[in-house]
């Protein structure tokens, strides 16, 4: 398989940007504490992503196959077809900064530094789907993350992320208990057209 990496997707914000999207409502005390988080952020932080093309082998009343694998999820059978192509992809946001995170001990920092790798995640979800929508020409893609919205079994994401054949130490990411992408602040999942 062609497994697309980055070892550094880009990421750039300003305070203006911060505030809106941290919610924090212009209160000088709260910047006060992220600027200096965020300036070790842009020193220090690699997120990174990985995502591959597959396909869709199967479609059935009661499970998925993607390149033979099963899934049974009734939201990922209502997104696809059989024979079409899609996505699986990991973000993450890197061991770099999960590393930092785990230096901080003030409750404001750790809340701070929970934010703006939340909102890390999701600019690499956007620049993945970007990316994807490049690659394929579709107009809009549907993102379907496993487990949002719906139970989804601790197998199923193993299978998921198995299908990366060990490609994901190249951004440093592994399995933790429950099956839980590690580090904390990754996401794993499959970028389909969306109708």
């Amino acid at each position: 398989m062609d497994f697309k990496i980055f070892e550094k997707f880009p990421f750039s914000y300003d305070m203006e940007t911060l505030d809106k999207e941290l919610h924090l409502r212009g209160n000088e005390a709260m910047l006060d504490i992220l600027e200096p988080i965020y300036e070790m952020v842009e020193q220090i932080a690699r997120p990174k992503a990985i995502y591959f093309q597959a396909e869709v082998t199967e479609k059935t009343d009661e499970a998925v196959k993607i390149n033979g694998v099963p899934f049974e999820s009734p939201l990922l059978r209502g997104y696809v077809k059989q024979g079409e192509v899609v996505f699986p992809y990991i973000v993450t946001v890197g061991t770099e900064l999960d590393d930092y995170a785990k230096t901080l001990k003030d409750s404001m920092d750790l809340f701070m530094i929970d934010e703006v790798m939340n909102l890390l995640v999701n600019t690499g979800k956007v620049f993945v789907a970007d990316a994807v929508q490049a690659e394929s020409g579709w107009p809009k893609v549907q993102d379907y993350v496993p487990g949002n919205g719906e139970e989804w079994s601790t197998a199923e994401q193993k299978r998921l992320f198995d299908m990366f054949a060990g490609e994901t130490t190249k951004i440093g990411v592994t399995l933790g208990d429950n099956y839980f992408v590690l580090p904390g602040r990754s996401t794993i999942g499959i970028l389909s057209q969306k109708r």
